[in-house]
C-alpha cells in the first residue's frame, strides 16, 4: 500500500486519580510513501495503531512510595568489532562495555513498577558505561627443579620433579601446565631374601559390640580411677570438688537430652599375615616392616533411622463447597525418634499432604467475590487534548469525543441481594475485601464518551401576515384588531443555554374580523355567451377559516365578503399562447410608511405568436405586473421573553415523582420557574404591554421538578489489612496496616458530601523476632579402648591405654538459650556436627617419640650409609 499509519509519541497520562485507570492519547496520522500527509479514510483501519492506552498517573506523593533500584555493575565485556581484520597485538587493553539493572520499584516490598513512575522525579540513572578489559596473561612457571631421589634403594621406584607458578593466568590467560613430573627410577637389584614375603592386610570386620561382663569391668575401672582422682582433688581444693560435681551432673542431664542418637562405640578387628611367594602362611617376622598395621579399633555402631507413626490427618484446609476447586489438603506428620548414626541412608520423609473434600449437608458452599464498580464520572473532554490544545484556555466549552472513568473494588458476592445499594445488608456486602480473591474477568475502567456541541436555534421564513382579526374573537372589542405574522423553530438549540427568538409579531389594525373567505383555487376558465373561446370567467372555490387560519363552519363566514369570479381568457386556436405567471417577487420594503411603500412583480413570456384571425400578442409591458406588498404599517410589535430563572421548590405543591435514597429521605419534589415578559416595539424598544395583543402573552410562571438531591454514598472500611504473623528475621520493623473505603456515588444538587478520610492507618504491634538455632557440642566423654580379650594377643598392646574413640552429647539451642528441638537445628544450622572422634590414652610405662626424621644423605660414593632420627623426651637415638 502507498499509504501507511505513523503514531506520535505518546501523551502525558491524565486523568481524575492518581495510580492506575489513567488515559494518554497520541496522534495518528496517514501519510503517503513520499511523506505527505492525507485523510485518515485512506489508510487500512485494521492497520491503525491504538491512539488512546491505559497508563499510571504519577502524582507527587508517589515519591515516597517509589524510587530507582540501582544494581551493581556486571563484568566487563568486549565491544564486537565490525572488521574482520585480524586482531591487533593487545598492548593497553581490549575496549569493553559492562551494564547494570535499574528497575523502578515499589519501597515497602520490591515489587517492581513501571520506569515512568520513577523518571517523573528523577531521570532514569545510565545503564552502560564503557570499561577497559586488560590484556589477557598467560600463566608462567618457572623451570623444573632437579629429580627428587628414587622412593627405592633397591628395585623399581618412582622419582619427582616440581616447578612452581611465577605468575597466575589472568583475564582468560591459558591455565597452568602440570606443576610435578614423574618417572620411573632402578636402583641396585634387591637381595633375593627381600622378595620372597608380602604382607597381606584383610578387610575391616562388622563392628561389633563387647561382651556386657567387660563393659562393666571396664566401666567399673574408670569410675574407679575417676573416683581416686577426685578425692585427691577434693582433698587438695573443696570448690573444685563442688565444681566437678555440678558438672557431672550436668553431663547426665545431657545424655539424657540426646535421646535422637544413642551413640553406642564398638570395636572391629582384621587379620595381617605374611605369606610366601609359593602361598604358604608365614610368621610376621618374615615381612620386614617398620610398623605393623594394626589389627583392631574401635567403631561406632551403625543404627538406622527410627520415625514414629503417622500422625492423625489434620481437618481439611477448605471447609466450604463449590464446583471451580472442590478440593483442599490434608497433612499428616511423624517425628524423628532415632536419628541415623553412622549410616548412609537419610531419614524418611516426615510430612505428607494429600487432597481432601469437604462435602455433605453439613458443609456450607464456598464464599465468592466479585468486581464491583463505582458510578461513571463525567464525561470530559481536556484529558485526551495535546498540551497545545490546553493552553487555549476555557475548558469548560469543551465538546465532542471524551472519556469517562471509573473505580472498581472487589467484594464478597452474594447473589440474594435484589437491589444495590437497599438495605444495610447489601452495604455490608459492599465491604471491600482484598483484590486478590477475585479472580473474574476486570471491569473496564474508562469508556469513550461524547458530549454534544451546542447548536444555535435556527428559525423559518416569516410567513405573510394574516388578516386583520380582533385580540380575542370571544369577546371583540371596538374596532381594535391585529394582523400577525409566525415563523417556526427548524432547528431546536441543544448544549447550549440561548433562547430562541421571538416567533410572532403584530401590528395594529382597523375593522378587524374573526372568520373571513380563502381561496383554495379557481375553476377552470368558462368562455362568455357559450363561445368555444374567448373572454370568460373563472369561479373561486373558498374555504371559511378563523384568526388562527383553520378551516371552520362556511355559516361563520355569513358577514364576509364573498370572493367575486375572476376575469379569465380561454384561449382560441390560433391566438397567442402566454406562459403561466411567475411567482411574485419578494417585498422591497417589509412595511410601508410616509417614504416608503412595498412593491412586488411577476412576469410571463410569450410561447406562440398569434395566427391569422387570433388575437395578437400583448405590448412587452403586459408582460410584467406589479402590485403593492407590505401595507401594513411600520409600527411591529412583539412579546419578548427573558431566560427561565431558577427552580425554587414551592412547598405548596404536593410532591412530584418524588423519590426516596437508601436512607429513606425524600430527595425530588416540584418548583416554580418564573422569566420577564415585555412589549417590544421593533426598532425601538420596551412599550406598554397594551399594544401588544394580550392573549397571545406568553406564560410567565411554570412549574418544574427539582433535580433529585443525591448524597455521597461510600462503602463501609475494607477490614485492616494483616499484620505480619510470623516472626521477624534480623531487626524489628514495626510495619503498619491499613484499611479503606471507596465513593461509589459522588454528592449532588446539595446532597450530603463524602467524608474526608477514604484511607485509614495505624502501627502493627512488634513482631516477635525469629529465634536463631545452633548446635551445642559438649564435652567429649571418656576414650573407649577396644575390649582387652580382643588386643590382648597383639604384641605391645596394654590393657589401659592405647587408641580409642570417645562420642560426645550434642543439643540444639536457641538463640536465648532455650532447649529447642533438633529438627529445628536440621533445618536452619545446617549438618550435624561430628558425635566422634578418635582418641588416644598414653601409656605410662611406653617411651613416647616423636615422629621419624627424613633420611640424611648418603655417606658415600660407592656404598655407604645415610640415617634417621627421632627423639625420646630429651633424648637423641640413632637407628641405622
Amino acid at each position: 500500500s502507498i499509504f501507511s499509519c505513523f503514531p506520535g509519541p505518546w501523551g502525558r497520562c491524565m486523568g481524575d486519580e492518581c495510580g492506575p485507570g489513567g488515559i494518554q492519547t497520541r496522534a495518528v496520522w496517514c501519510a503517503h510513501v513520499e511523506g505527505w500527509t492525507t485523510l485518515p479514510t485512506n489508510c487500512k483501519q485494521l492497520e491503525r495503531p491504538d491512539n488512546q492506552q491505559s497508563c499510571f498517573r504519577v502524582c507527587d506523593w508517589h515519591k515516597e512510595l517509589y524510587d530507582w533500584q540501582i544494581g551493581s555493575w556486571n563484568q566487563c565485556r568486549p565491544v564486537l568489532s565490525r572488521s574482520h581484520e585480524k586482531p591487533l597485538e593487545c598492548l593497553r587493553g581490549e575496549e569493553g562495555i559492562q551494564t547494570r539493572d535499574i528497575t523502578c520499584i515499589q519501597k515497602s516490598n520490591g515489587v517492581p513498577a513501571e520506569d515512568v513512575i520513577c523518571e517523573y522525579f528523577e531521570p532514569k540513572p545510565r545503564q552502560e558505561q564503557a570499561c577497559l578489559i586488560p590484556c589477557r596473561q598467560d600463566c608462567i612457571v618457572a623451570e623444573f627443579a632437579p629429580w627428587s631421589e628414587c622412593s627405592k634403594t633397591c628395585g623399581n621406584g618412582l622419582q619427582h620433579r616440581t616447578r612452581h607458578v611465577v605468575a597466575p593466568p589472568q583475564f582468560g590467560g591459558s591455565a597452568c601446565p602440570n606443576l610435578t613430573e614423574f618417572q620411573i627410577c632402578q636402583s641396585s637389584p634387591c637381595a633375593a631374601e627381600e622378595s620372597l614375603y608380602s604382607l597381606n592386610v584383610g578387610p575391616w570386620s562388622a563392628c561389633s559390640v563387647p561382651h556386657s561382663r567387660q563393659i562393666r569391668q571396664a566401666r567399673k575401672r574408670g569410675k574407679n580411677k575417676d573416683k581416686e582422682k577426685d578425692r585427691e582433688k577434693a582433698v587438695r581444693d573443696p570448690e573444685a570438688h563442688e565444681l566437678i560435681k555440678k558438672k557431672r551432673n550436668r553431663n547426665r542431664q545431657n545424655r539424657q537430652e540426646n535421646k535422637y542418637w544413642d551413640i553406642q562405640i564398638g570395636y572391629q578387628t582384621r587379620q595381617v599375615t605374611c605369606t610366601h611367594r609359593n602361598g604358604k602362611t608365614a610368621a610376621l617376622s618374615f615381612c620386614k616392616q617398620d610398623k605393623l598395621p594394626i589389627t583392631f579399633q574401635s567403631c561406632v555402631i551403625t543404627k538406622e533411622c527410627q520415625v514414629s507413626e503417622w500422625s492423625e490427618w489434620t481437618p481439611c484446609s477448605k471447609t466450604c463447597f463449590d464446583m471451580t476447586t472442590p478440593k483442599g489438603n490434608r497433612t499428616r506428620s511423624r517425628t524423628i525418634r532415632q536419628l541415623p548414626i553412622g549410616s548412609e541412608s537419610e531419614c524418611p520423609q516426615l510430612e505428607e499432604t494429600e487432597q481432601c473434600v469437604s462435602q455433605g449437608d453439613g458443609v456450607a458452599p464456598c464464599i465468592t467475590y466479585g468486581w464491583r464498580t463505582t458510578e461513571w464520572t463525567e464525561c470530559r473532554v481536556d484529558p485526551l487534548l495535546s498540551q497545545q490544545d490546553k493552553r487555549r484556555g476555557n475548558q469548560t466549552a469543551l465538546c465532542g469525543g471524551g472519556v469517562q472513568t471509573r473505580e472498581m473494588y472487589c467484594v464478597q458476592a452474594n447473589e440474594n441481594l435484589l437491589s444495590y445499594l437497599n438495605t444495610l445488608k447489601e452495604k455490608e456486602a459492599s465491604r471491600p475485601v482484598d483484590r486478590r480473591l477475585c479472580t473474574g474477568p476486570l471491569p473496564s475502567t474508562s469508556q469513550l464518551c461524547h458530549i454534544p456541541c451546542p447548536t444555535e436555534c435556527e428559525t423559518s421564513a416569516w410567513s405573510a401576515w394574516g388578516p386583520c382579526t380582533y385580540e380575542s374573537c370571544d369577546d371583540p372589542q371596538a374596532k381594535k384588531g391585529f394582523k400577525l405574522r409566525k415563523r417556526r423553530i427548524t432547528n431546536e438549540p441543544t448544549g447550549g443555554t440561548g433562547n430562541c427568538p421571538h416567533l410572532l409579531e403584530a401590528i395594529p389594525c382597523e375593522e378587524p374580523s374573526c372568520y373571513d373567505w380563502r381561496i383554495v383555487r379557481l375553476e377552470e376558465c368558462i368562455p362568455d355567451n357559450e363561445k368555444p373561446c374567448g373572454p370568460g370567467t373563472q369561479v373561486p372555490v373558498v374555504i371559511c377559516i378563523n384568526s388562527d387560519g383553520e378551516e371552520v363552519d362556511r355559516q361563520l363566514c355569513r358577514d364576509a365578503i364573498y370572493p367575486i369570479p375572476v376575469v379569465c381568457e380561454a384561449p382560441c386556436p390560433k391566438d397567442c399562447v402566454l406562459s403561466m405567471w411567475s411567482a411574485w417577487s419578494s417585498c422591497s420594503h417589509t412595511c410601508s410608511g410616509k417614504t416608503t411603500e412595498g412593491k412586488q412583480m411577476r412576469a410571463r413570456s410569450i410561447l406562440a405568436y398569434a395566427g391569422e384571425g387570433g388575437i395578437q400578442c400583448p405590448n412587452i409591458s403586459a408582460l410584467q405586473e406589479t402590485r403593492s406588498c407590505n401595507e401594513h404599517s411600520c409600527t411591529v410589535y412583539h412579546w419578548q421573553t427573558g431566560p427561565w430563572g431558577q427552580c425554587i421548590e414551592d412547598t405548596s405543591v404536593s410532591a412530584f415523582n418524588s423519590s426516596a435514597s437508601w436512607n429513606g429521605e425524600a430527595t425530588c419534589s416540584v418548583g416554580m420557574q418564573t422569566r420577564k415578559v415585555i412589549c417590544v416595539r421593533v426598532n425601538v424598544g420596551q412599550v406598554g404591554p397594551k399594544k401588544c395583543p394580550e392573549s397571545l402573552r406568553p406564560e410567565t410562571v411554570r412549574p418544574c421538578l427539582l433535580p433529585c438531591r443525591k448524597d455521597c454514598i461510600v462503602t463501609p472500611f475494607s477490614d485492616w489489612t494483616m499484620c505480619p504473623s510470623s516472626c521477624q528475621e534480623g531487626g524489628v520493623t514495626v510495619k503498619k496496616q491499613s484499611r479503606h473505603r471507596v465513593i461509589i456515588q459522588l454528592p449532588a444538587n446539595g446532597g450530603r458530601e463524602c467524608p474526608d478520610s477514604l484511607f485509614e492507618e495505624k502501627e502493627c504491634e512488634a513482631s516477635p523476632v525469629c529465634y536463631s538455632y545452633r548446635w551445642k557440642t559438649h564435652k567429649w566423654r571418656r576414650c573407649q579402648l577396644v575390649p582387652w580379650y580382643v588386643r590382648q594377643d597383639s604384641p605391645g598392646a596394654h590393657e589401659t591405654c592405647g587408641p580409642g574413640l570417645q562420642a560426645r552429647a550434642i543439643t540444639c539451642r536457641r538463640q536465648d538459650g532455650g532447649q529447642a528441638d533438633v529438627s529445628e537445628c536440621l533445618k536452619y544450622s545446617g549438618p550435624l556436627p561430628s558425635l566422634t572422634q578418635t582418641c588416644q590414652i598414653p601409656c605410662q610405662d611406653d617411651c613416647q617419640f616423636t615422629n621419624w626424621s627424613k633420611f640424611s644423605s648418603c655417606n658415600g660414593n660407592c656404598g655407604g650409609v645415610r640415617t634417621r632420627k627421632r627423639t625420646l623426651v630429651g633424648k637423641s637415638i640413632q637407628k641405622n
